[in-house]
């Protein structure tokens, strides 16, 4: 029995990679427990007609002069919380003095990775941080198929066709911060290489610079969100993943791909190497050359992230084509691994423990 009614506020409605999160950890929630969600614009209402207990996610961007709750009615109310969970990230190694001391107004908070978990401690949070990995559906294990979008078969049919090496990038929000510039050098390597390639770019609401100058080599743009299964379909065609994000606290996509069993090029600095499984690193992690701002002029990130060394990447592609058989099947040896560690059924209890910790009686 819970002593009150749990409210979970997120982005309701909107299509964002936190909603989706928040929408996954509601029902993780409610398999067990019960969590009312609701718009975070509807805190204001909540706190002046009761004592509020709950979860804010994302928490930092709703209290910003653009967000929904903004950090001065978060301070007049304080007194009107009783437990307040913060869900967030971590997209640097640092949170900004600011970020930090609206994060110690929480109770406790929940973050994705352990990099996320070491920014937040090392930049002075002190209210307790706990970990809760972001987790994989059980589709993501099923078995290959034929793709059923008729641009997938498509694509497939044209793999076949020409015998052509796939690489998979996915360009979504800042194309900065998700390496667009280091994916492009590393292509301009691949392609004086001379090899049957295609680039496959699924991209969001986003006009890059990058993009212009990907349409030089052999480029396909998709466009526009997929359902899983769709997606699923996607990764099964790659041969190959592009991971140069200079940051992010998790990068879900990676984890994605290796699911699949599709090797995939990342920095060694970064959330990602925590899903990197034992054994791999060393084909798949890129060297990082130095550290550098992840978003520039960002008031909640502003710390550093890992950008890779252009020399390496193109060493590592050049090996891992060489050797491509070798190397997908050891991947693929480590799907088992994957799922035993982040699919969501082993995930969920860490979630379901950090909910009674703060809620039960």
């Amino acid at each position: 029995m819970m002593k009150k009614l749990v409210y979970y506020l997120y982005p309701k409605g909107r299509e964002l990679s936190f909603a989706y999160m928040a929408e996954k950890h509601i029902e993780i929630i409610n398999e067990k427990y019960n969590v009312f969600p609701s718009t975070l614009s509807s805190f204001n209402t909540i706190i002046n007609t009761q004592k509020f207990s709950g979860y804010f996610h994302p928490y930092f961007y709703p209290l910003t002069t653009m967000g929904e709750i903004k950090e001065t009615l978060l301070k007049r109310k304080v007194d009107r919380i009783d437990t307040l969970i913060g869900v967030d990230v971590a997209d640097s190694n640092s949170l900004s003095k600011w970020a930090v001391d609206m994060a110690n107004l929480a109770t406790a908070f929940i973050v994705n990775s352990r990099w996320s978990y070491n920014a937040y401690v090392e930049s002075g949070v002190k209210v307790p941080v706990h970990i809760v990995y972001h987790g994989l559906e059980n589709e993501w294990f099923r078995e290959k198929r034929k793709p059923q979008h008729a641009l997938l078969r498509f694509l497939t049919e044209l793999k076949q066709k020409k015998n052509l090496f796939y690489i998979l990038y996915f360009l979504w929000h800042s194309g900065y911060r998700k390496g667009a510039d280091l994916a492009l050098r590393l292509i301009d390597c691949i392609d004086k290489l001379k090899i049957n390639y295609m680039l496959i770019i699924k991209k969001m609401d986003i006009n890059d610079p990058a993009l212009k100058e990907f349409s030089r080599y052999k480029t396909f743009i998709i466009e526009g969100r997929f359902p899983r299964d769709w997606l699923i379909d996607l990764y099964d065609l790659a041969d190959l993943l592009l991971l140069p994000s200079r940051g992010g606290s998790f990068e879900l996509n990676g984890l994605e791909a290796l699911a699949r069993g599709i090797p995939v090029l990342m920095p060694s600095v970064g959330a990602w190497t925590e899903y990197t499984p034992p054994g791999l690193s060393k084909y798949l992690w890129v060297k990082t050359a130095k550290m550098v701002p992840v978003l520039p002029g960002n008031t909640i990130h502003d710390g550093l992230g890992g950008e890779w060394d252009n020399e390496d990447a193109c060493e590592k592609f050049i090996y891992l084509y060489t050797n491509y058989n070798d190397i997908k099947q050891r991947v693929m040896e480590k799907v088992t691994w994957i799922r035993e560690n982040f699919s969501w059924n082993v995930i969920k209890p860490q979630l379901w423990s950090v909910h009674e910790k703060y809620f039960s009686l």
